[in-house]
């Protein structure tokens, strides 16, 4: 082989991985849309991708063994990613129109929900993934030599260190310049180049030795796993410990990046150049004089100890970010660099130590030139197998049950007796015969040594309220002024409760983030469920996506409901509503509310029941889950499920949104509901959108506001009458907005512009500038706005009175000039 075409096939290989990260994340983006974010369905997916992954692996190998033009099966697996991947969008929307037939027909079945998210992620990826999987076994039955394990070891890396560039460049780059489609375009055209130079070669030194295919030189039996049983066991464990680990480090780390898109490509991407960086170190240190059997100890044993280590320190984590944010300021590259460090000296060396333990058990299998396709295939899907299991053993189990620094202990535990497992099972001489029960007492001893993390600082939000810390004292300072009630960790998310010492206030927070309270956004929780009822004639069915704090819920049932869905994605957020029923009256032991633990989006999508009004509460686009509530193909499938005459009802947040993507969320709102009314409510804004013109029937809404539930809910933050609440929180209806939106982008599922602003909320901005932005171009078209009021009263008299309330709403909130226009008009009325 010439030494241009060695590279050469080096760099094919690393696309290769490239394109496969690119992939994954655009799939598992598709599938989410159609099955939903909670954490089950996303586990369907990443198990059926890794199943496909291993039995490609497994399979292929063997046959990698038995072929002579090696390149060219590498390059027909290269067609078959590609064209798997060019039919997955069409595929997936004849899926998805059969699994909502089916859901349709069954809806009290989610044993039937399950099944189809197995059956049509198997059919969607398993072909595609198969293919992926047989890259690997085939290039290290191409390279392979006497001895391989230096040679996969450096396969390994290069196919990883693309994986990592895809994972990272996917996240960061390509989606948000290109979107997805183009993005996906883009991997297909990688996996065809990749082809096409793989033919070339094919006819050049695609052959490999004839002599290593025939029979004569080949065994008659396959390798067996039994013959191998110790190390299959030792690498699917690895794989198991691996992939909990990161799921461990994930739900860790979104504590101090964000629940973002930007968060969770970071992670995995410096995952995988530990990964990387392993196997290229294995490469680098392997010898014909090596011992492979001591060295998988050692790694092992190492990996377990790394960890055991440095977890108890992890809380203080919450500083070195704090730092980060310092330092970066308002640099964006700067600050994901920074955090990119702070994430690799935490996972880089167990990550490293686990990327060089696949290609040591090949080598310590031995499976000779001529079986090396197969034994590859044994140990990446024992590997693989393993990794499956730990990732939904730490997502499933562990975490619920103790919590992720609990968790992470357990694991390092078993990973040590896994260690100590093969020290009595190779029986090494030497040194290690006395350092292997040293390092497990040393290890069992860190493990009960009693101490946890702050819980003030794990749940410090410094990913969105760094300037606050910085401006205000640093942490310490602003934690001690607040108490934690309670931390519930749970399969996707952190929540916790917080109380202000004096006890007045109480707020819960997601993954460190407020989402909800009895403070500064009480009215803004009110006002998004009261005042599309109080805008619709005759609200029979009602759909809240979003309980929250359950404020939003106080006093819906009190309007003329037939029935109230409301759909929450996450439990842990229902155990934290335990925590306000003080405030809201606990409206879910209302008979006409109903509660559902599913993505709302996803029960949209899937159900057949019409509304007569849809509030989404969510309230931050950028969020990964939330972002897919604002976008063109969401509002689209909600309106498909309003009755006619229904209302549409969403919030957003001022403080941490751009003026330019308010504008891209107006325009996106209105592109499928025409017919608005805005609403400010402090730092945020409350539309209520529809196809018919909206108006206030101030007679029906005096006499829905006299009902004592929806009475007490306005009165709860400071509204007694129709006036007030139109004086104090109405703006302007579409025609204002839509000169707002302007000719801004919409943002779309293709062209997801809001999910990836996070890189704004940087800075001083976060501490009011967005807010004073946003909050003067919103005013900008307040001048001069025609109130569309009508049914003022029958007589004078009334329609006087009508006026006069009116007038001292305007007077009340600071409005002098309104307030006398209307009052003026009221005496005239009245003389």
């Amino acid at each position: 082989m010439s030494k241009f075409n060695k590279p050469l096939l080096y760099l094919l290989f690393a696309l290769s991985g490239f394109s496969a990260l690119v992939y994954e994340i655009l799939w598992t983006r598709y599938l989410s849309l159609t099955f939903g974010t909670t954490i089950v369905a996303a586990s369907v997916v990443a198990a059926t991708f890794m199943a496909g992954l291993a039995i490609g692996s497994y399979l292929l190998g063997r046959y990698a063994d038995q072929q002579s033009n090696l390149l060219r099966v590498y390059a027909f697996l290269e067609i078959g990613i590609a064209l798997s991947a060019f039919l997955f969008p069409p595929t997936l929307q004849i899926v998805e129109t059969i699994y909502i037939g089916i859901l349709q027909a069954f809806p009290h079945y989610p044993g039937i929900t399950h099944l189809l998210h197995f059956a049509f992620a198997a059919l969607l990826l398993l072909p595609p993934t198969i293919c992926m999987g047989g890259t690997f076994p085939l290039m290290c039955r191409f390279f392979a030599r006497k001895k391989s394990g230096g040679q996969i070891g450096r396969l390994y890396a290069l196919n990883t260190f693309g994986a990592t560039a895809g994972a990272f460049l996917g996240g960061y780059l390509l989606i948000p310049s290109l979107g997805i489609s183009a993005t996906g375009y883009l991997a297909i055209a990688i996996n065809l180049g990749i082809a096409a130079v793989s033919f070339a070669l094919s006819r050049q030194i695609g052959h490999a030795d004839p002599l290593d295919v025939s029979r004569a030189r080949r065994p008659e039996q396959p390798l067996l796993w039994t013959k191998h049983r110790s190390v299959l066991v030792a690498i699917g464990c690895i794989g198991l410990f691996s992939l909990a680990y990161e799921i461990l480090w994930t739900r860790l780390f979104l504590l101090f990046l964000g629940n973002t898109t930007y968060a969770f490509s970071l992670i995995l991407s410096a995952f995988l150049i530990g990964l990387a960086a392993g196997g290229a170190q294995y490469a680098r240190i392997v010898k014909p004089e090596l011992k492979e059997k001591e060295l998988f100890i050692i790694l092992t044993t190492l990996m377990a100890l790394v960890v055991l280590f440095t977890v108890p320190f992890y809380d203080q984590l919450a500083q070195l970010f704090l730092t980060a944010h310092q330092i970066a300021d308002e640099s964006w590259w700067l600050l994901s660099f920074l955090s990119y460090l702070i994430v690799l000296v935490v996972i880089a060396a167990p990550a490293v130590l686990s990327g060089a333990l696949l290609p040591a058990a090949v080598a310590i299998i031995d499976p000779g030139k001529v079986r090396t396709g197969e034994g590859v295939g044994l140990v990446v899907l024992a590997n693989t197998v393993g990794a499956v299991l730990g990732a939904l053993l730490a997502g499933f189990l562990l975490i619920p049950l103790l919590g992720v620094q609990n968790s992470f202990r357990l694991l390092a535990v078993g990973n040590l007796i896994l260690g100590f497992y093969l020290f009595l099972r190779f029986r090494p001489a030497g040194i290690l015969r006395f350092l292997c029960p040293a390092f497990l007492a040393c290890g069992l001893l860190v493990a009960i040594f009693p101490m946890t993390w702050r819980p003030e600082l794990m749940n410090s939000g410094v990913y969105i309220y760094a300037q606050k810390y910085l401006q205000m004292g640093g942490l310490d300072k602003i934690l001690a002024q607040e108490r934690i009630l309670k931390v519930i960790e749970g399969r996707e998310t952190t929540v916790a409760i917080h109380e202000s010492l004096d006890g007045q206030s109480r707020f819960f927070t997601v993954n460190g983030k407020t989402d909800g309270g009895t403070g500064m956004d009480m009215a803004t929780q009110i006002l998004v469920g009261q005042l599309p009822l109080l805008l619709h004639p005759a609200p029979a069915e009602v759909l809240v996506i979003g309980l929250g704090t359950g404020i939003s819920l106080h006093g819906l049932a009190d309007h003329p409901v037939k029935k109230i869905d409301c759909v929450e994605i996450s439990p842990e957020v229902v155990k934290a509503y335990d925590y306000f029923k003080d405030v809201t009256d606990d409206p879910l032991q209302d008979p006409k509310v109903e509660l559902l633990i599913d993505d709302g989006r996803n029960h949209l999508l899937t159900t057949a029941k019409q509304y007569d009004v849809i509030v989404s509460e969510p309230s931050n686009p950028w969020q990964s889950g939330n972002a897919n509530l604002f976008t063109d193909d969401f509002y689209k499938i909600a309106a498909a499920h309003l009755k006619p005459d229904g209302l549409f009802c969403q919030w957003i947040g001022l403080y941490d949104i751009t003026p330019e993507n308010l504008r891209t969320l107006a325009r996106t709102f209105l592109r499928t509901f025409p017919r608005a009314m805005v609403f400010s409510a402090g730092s945020d804004l409350v539309i209520v959108g529809a196809q018919q013109e909206l108006i206030f029937d101030y007679e029906a809404l005096n006499r829905r506001m006299q009902v004592p539930g929806i009475k007490n809910a306005l009165a709860d933050i400071g509204i007694h009458s129709p006036g007030e609440l139109i004086a104090t929180h109405y703006l302007y209806s579409e025609e204002p907005f839509a000169r707002l939106a302007g000719n801004a982008r919409i943002n779309s599922d293709d062209q997801p512009i809001l999910e990836y602003s996070a890189r704004y909320n940087l800075g001083a901005k976060t501490l009011g500038e967005f807010q004073k932005a946003n909050t003067q171009l919103v005013h900008q078209y307040h001048d001069k706005v025609f109130l569309p009021l009508l049914n003022l009263g029958a007589t004078p008299l009334q329609v006087a009175q009508t006026l006069r309330d009116l007038g001292h709403g305007y007077a009340k909130i600071g409005k002098p000039d309104a307030a006398r226009n209307f009052l003026r008009k009221a005496e005239s009325l009245e003389n």
